[in-house]
């Protein structure tokens, strides 16, 4: 890590203390819309986005998650957050994802990726991560991560270099996530997501069973439409 990633690693308040502070145990659905900070891109970033191809390239297709960026922003999929003295633990119903994210401090990240699928398939495009308590919010640092996409409809990528922070806190009920990507062959500052999500009274996470996953909707949203007569 070079002392600049280190700075903004800094700036958004990470810190090691493990008391838990902060309850944001529950079942939880997004609320549309987020948002994003500007996106300025190195050399290399832009020319990853500028090569993407929707309907190609999106991991998607093949029921994998492009990051976890993309798996929080899924609308209309239910996630649910447990909270132990040793772990965080998040189900997605979105592909049947679950993530188990120690508590500690860099040196109990996991070897392996900490998302895997109900079938046991591991998913390095979500990173090996830990979690923390500071003052009022639990944050979550995953790095190791392979190639995917911050934002799938645009292309945005992350890669190997990527360190991505989440921050969860409860305002007024609702679940608020600030999601900071940092990866400096890829940004020029940091990518910063905004999230919230409102309470359900959801006792479980559905199975999702993706087998199958194509744009057919994509291609018939698009498609020219005959004029009547």
């Amino acid at each position: 890590m070079t002392m600049r990633t280190l700075a903004l690693v800094i700036a958004v308040g990470v810190s090691f203390s493990l008391q838990a502070t902060s309850d944001v145990s529950g079942f939880w659905l997004l609320i549309l819309p987020d948002s994003e900070s500007e996106i300025i891109f190195t050399d290399a970033g832009l020319r990853i986005q500028g090569e993407y191809d929707l309907l190609v390239d999106d991991p998607s297709l093949s029921c994998v998650p492009a990051s976890a960026a993309r798996i929080w922003a899924n609308p209309g999929s239910r996630i649910s957050i447990e909270q132990t003295e040793e772990n965080i633990l998040i189900n997605y119903e979105l592909f049947d994802l679950r993530r188990v994210i120690p508590i500690g401090d860099e040196s109990v990240i996991p070897a392996l990726p900490s998302t895997q699928n109900l079938a046991g398939t591991f998913f390095e495009q979500m990173g090996s991560s830990f979690a923390h308590y500071e003052n009022d919010s639990l944050f979550i640092e995953s790095r190791n991560h392979t190639h995917g996409y911050i934002r799938t409809s645009r292309g945005i990528p992350q890669s190997a270099e990527t360190i991505a922070i989440e921050e969860l806190r409860i305002e007024d009920d609702k679940l608020r996530i600030t999601h900071t990507y940092i990866d400096e062959t890829l940004y020029e500052q940091p990518l910063v997501l905004n999230y919230t999500f409102q309470r359900i009274g959801a006792t479980e996470i559905e199975t999702y069973n993706c087998t199958e996953a194509d744009y057919d909707w994509f291609n018939q949203l698009n498609a020219p439409t005959e004029e009547a007569p």
